[in-house]
């Protein structure tokens, strides 16, 4: 028999690098898995000149602080995201838009024409409060009633229906998914496990687009990479077999190019929708079996336009846009702190959203999303140097972004806390199992803690 592993990590985004890396430091004999060709998840950084764009996750929020340590720890830096000047917001039926400084003391959603979201708005994150999902029960009726429902069947019912526009925005500018293909459980535990819902879409001290890393975020991963070095590329896991050898303390691994390892203890970051290409021996449980079969991924497509200027600075504005009529629902100035690149970030989210504009060629994707910012900043945004997309529902091993999204159902009150419990000698991490920041890179990164910890009292057990 090969060499045998204390521990092999499937995936090498954050949760898995982290985990890997913690565990190298604790002196296990660690081997790190990724199908990709690169490592980094939902992170892609890609260097252009001597810059860079993120193609992936990118931003570090206000209230992050296990990523801000890690970033340090790997001697990374991190620079402010640029807010000053007037945010752009075009939520108007009759095209009228608005620009303000979000930063003023004077700034009112009411200036904006959404001051009605308000009562909703501290509803929603009472209940959300009120919610303990790391303990949720599948008698709990509340969340069962609650799962049943889509974000816009329960604004109606509640009386809330002039706030179906907003959050139909919200929802897909948050977590990718428009308010008729989720469930409002799933959008409360959402906001659970994040800091409000003004710090999601208001640029304000609970910020979630707060930092960025100076070479872009993947750097996080190539330095966990560098540190970890027992790393292997292209090795896609197929099969996770616990019952098959002889010595019953061993996990076999097998690989889509047939390479076989042993270990002791398994991490699996798989998102959950991917974890149907993998073969368990034994069967995962049920719960875990409808995780990856009822669980969807967000739909999104990350759109960078890089320009020869910062015209839109020299304006007065600080790049950002709050949109309901698109194609861009949200964008963000994407300058690098020196810049060396200048550009815009803007996202196309939500399944009607990819479905509509994915029958459409590039250039007229491309098209649209010029004449929508020249609407707001003058004709000197018609013309990029360069415009990239990134399609996230077309990559095979993430099959959309940001997070796993919950349709109507039950399977958060009936499923949530088993996603977590280990398998036998399976472990699992990945932000789609945090409580906390769900969906962010942060999420991932407190993953890795918890399953890091069952590893090494698992160690420590088995030595007694």
């Amino acid at each position: 028999m090969e060499n045998i592993y204390d521990t092999i990590v499937i995936g090498g985004g954050l949760s898995g690098l982290k985990t890997a890396y913690d565990l190298k430091k604790s002196n296990l004999n660690i081997l790190v898995l990724e199908a990709r060709n690169r490592y980094g998840g939902r992170t892609d950084s890609i260097k252009i000149g001597n810059g860079w764009v993120d193609a992936g996750g990118q931003w570090l929020g206000t209230n992050n602080p296990s990523l801000k340590q890690l970033c340090k720890e790997l001697n990374l830096e991190t620079y402010k995201q640029y807010y000053t000047g007037k945010t752009v917001f075009d939520f108007d039926d009759n095209g009228e838009i608005k620009s303000l400084d979000e930063s003023s003391l004077n700034f009112d959603l009411k200036d904006v024409g959404i001051g009605f979201i308000r009562p909703i708005v501290e509803v929603i994150s009472k209940i959300s409060r009120n919610i303990d999902f790391s303990k949720t029960s599948k008698e709990n009726p509340i969340m069962l009633s609650l799962e049943k429902l889509t974000v816009s069947e329960w604004l109606e019912i509640s009386g809330f229906g002039e706030s179906i526009k907003f959050f139909n925005w919200f929802c897909k500018m948050t977590v990718a998914s428009s308010s008729n293909d989720i469930s409002i459980l799933f959008l409360l535990k959402y906001v659970n496990s994040c800091s409000s819902i003004e710090g999601l879409f208001i640029s304000d001290d609970e910020c979630t687009e707060s930092d960025r890393v100076i070479g872009g975020s993947m750097m996080v991963s190539e330095r966990m990479v560098s540190f970890i070095k027992n790393c292997k590329l292209n090795c896609e896991v197929i099969s996770i077999d616990q019952i098959s050898q002889s010595n019953k303390r061993l996990v076999k691994i097998t690989t889509s190019n047939g390479e076989i390892y042993y270990c002791r203890n398994v991490v699996s970051t798989i998102p959950p929708v991917l974890l149907k290409r993998v073969e368990f021996k034994p069967e995962l449980p049920m719960e875990k079996q409808r995780l990856k079969n009822e669980m969807e991924m967000g739909n999104t497509i990350k759109v960078i336009i890089i320009y020869d200027s910062t015209f839109w600075r020299d304006q007065g504005f600080n790049g950002k846009v709050q949109s309901f009529n698109g194609p861009i629902y949200q964008a963000f100035d994407n300058c690098t702190h020196d810049l060396s690149i200048k550009s815009i970030v803007g996202f196309i989210i939500g399944k009607d959203e990819l479905k509509n504009w994915y029958t459409k060629s590039k250039d007229q994707r491309k098209s649209a999303v010029l004449n929508q910012l020249s609407r707001y900043w003058g004709p000197k945004a018609l013309n990029p140097i360069h415009y990239i997309e990134r399609n996230w529902n077309e990559e095979k091993y993430s099959s959309g972004c940001f997070m796993g999204v919950c349709k109507p159902g039950n399977i958060i009150s009936q499923c949530n806390n088993y996603y977590r419990e280990p398998h036998g000698k399976i472990h699992w991490a990945g932000t789609e199992t945090s409580n906390q920041w769900y969906g962010h890179m942060e999420g991932a990164i407190n993953s890795s803690k918890r399953v890091v910890n069952e590893i090494l009292k698992n160690s420590i057990i088995s030595k007694l």
